[in-house]
């Protein structure tokens, strides 16, 4: 039996620099700063999973696991997910790569509740990963996750996750990553509204559909025990 655990934080903040000067005349006049951040990023996970060959070097296994993630630029405040199922090995070299499906249930919390939102459901799970060795000490990885909405089957949540990584130490490694999210159905997000008026007024909240493809280039220092 093999246990795996993951966790990972992503949080990325920009700052627009913006200049204003005032005064009587510009002799006079005084330049000011205006500096404004915003969170661009923001996503937690993490999971747990263990795999069980049915037989010794056989190349079918089962497996189980649980993941949770938040999300919060893309509207998800949380997303829990509990799923089991059967997979093959099909390579398992300087090659490894195996597929499995199975079946779980998800609970989601958008930061905005759509009418008639479902928090729970059951969904149908298929998976692909592959990683492929270099040297012995550089690796290439690529996960490819996908999840079906039981209730609502064109509700599905597609995620790529690919990677380089080099061992540095023998418990330490760096890692630089691409990952692409697709949800079909995307999630509600709230946006404030400003009037034109010097100095601005709030309106209000607009509520507007995410993006249904999220992309984000990562870098990350693994560490193994």
């Amino acid at each position: 039996m093999t246990l795996t655990l993951k966790g990972g934080m992503i949080r990325s903040e920009s700052t627009s620099v913006g200049f204003t000067a005032s005064g009587s005349s510009l002799e006079d006049a005084k330049v000011h700063e205006d500096r404004t951040s915003s969170v661009t990023a923001e996503n937690y996970s993490f999971s747990g999973r263990f795999d069980y060959r049915l037989k010794d070097m056989d190349k079918w296994y089962w497996y189980g696991g649980t993941s949770w993630e938040q999300n919060l630029p893309i509207g998800l405040d949380s997303r829990t997910a509990v799923s089991a199922g059967i997979g093959r090995i099909l390579a398992d070299t300087k090659y490894k790569w195996r597929i499995d499906t199975g079946l779980g249930v998800t609970r989601e919390e958008p930061t905005v509740l759509p009418p008639g939102f479902q928090k729970e459901f059951g969904t149908f799970n298929l998976t692909s990963s592959f990683q492929r060795s270099f040297n012995g000490n550089i690796s290439y990885n690529a996960d490819l996750a996908c999840t079906y909405n039981l209730k609502r089957f064109k509700d599905s949540l597609i995620v790529f996750k690919q990677g380089l990584t080099v061992m540095m130490t023998k418990g330490t490694a760096l890692k630089v990553g691409y990952d692409v999210n697709y949800k079909n159905i995307p999630g509600l997000i709230s946006v404030r509204a400003y009037s034109h008026d010097d100095p601005p007024v709030l309106l209000g909240n607009l509520i507007i559909s995410a993006k249904k493809l999220d992309a984000i280039a990562t870098t990350s220092l693994v560490v193994s025990f």
